[in-house]
């Protein structure tokens, strides 16, 4: 069994926390077979596990959210991602399944402004590093947007 707090230290001191929303080799946590837009990783499983159950790491809030900023501007595919692990987050804080809350605003600009510089590339397809393509991901994006304008008031979507 993995130890994600020791994991998720490491990613801390080596600054690579996007590595762990990534999904990259030893972060990965393997999603479930049933899913059908099969993903990198398991987001549910990796925002309890190495985030809501480490709380008590200090700036936990503000590691996470820099994470989601970071790989917003790093390319079409990182955006992405992070807009998943966004919506999830969400999610879980209007569950009240979170033990801490992000600044919903300060990662929907860095959003908005990472689909803007990569809207070529969202409108196309984009291929995740296990190989995975996804075809038209701007499709899924305008859905989130669509939810966050009736349900959250805000838009990750520049006009």
């Amino acid at each position: 069994m993995k130890n994600y707090r020791k994991l998720l230290l490491e990613a801390i001191q080596a600054d690579n926390v996007a590595a762990i929303l990534r999904g990259e080799k030893k972060y990965r946590i393997e999603p479930p077979t049933s899913v059908p837009d099969a993903f990198p990783t398991d987001i549910c499983q990796v925002l309890a596990n190495y985030f809501y159950k480490q709380d008590d790491i200090d700036k936990i809030q503000d590691i996470v959210e820099g994470s989601l900023m970071e790989l917003s501007n790093r390319s079409a595919v990182d955006l992405y991602i992070s807009v998943l692990f966004f919506d999830a987050i969400l999610f879980m804080q209007e569950k009240n399944i979170a033990s801490f809350t992000i600044h919903t605003s300060t990662v929907a600009q860095a959003i908005a402004k990472g689909i803007k510089n990569f809207q070529k590339e969202l409108n196309d397809s984009i291929t995740f590093p296990n190989g995975l393509v996804k075809i038209k991901p701007m499709k899924q994006l305008e859905r989130f947007n669509q939810k966050y304008q009736k349900n959250e008031q805000f838009s990750i979507i520049e006009k």
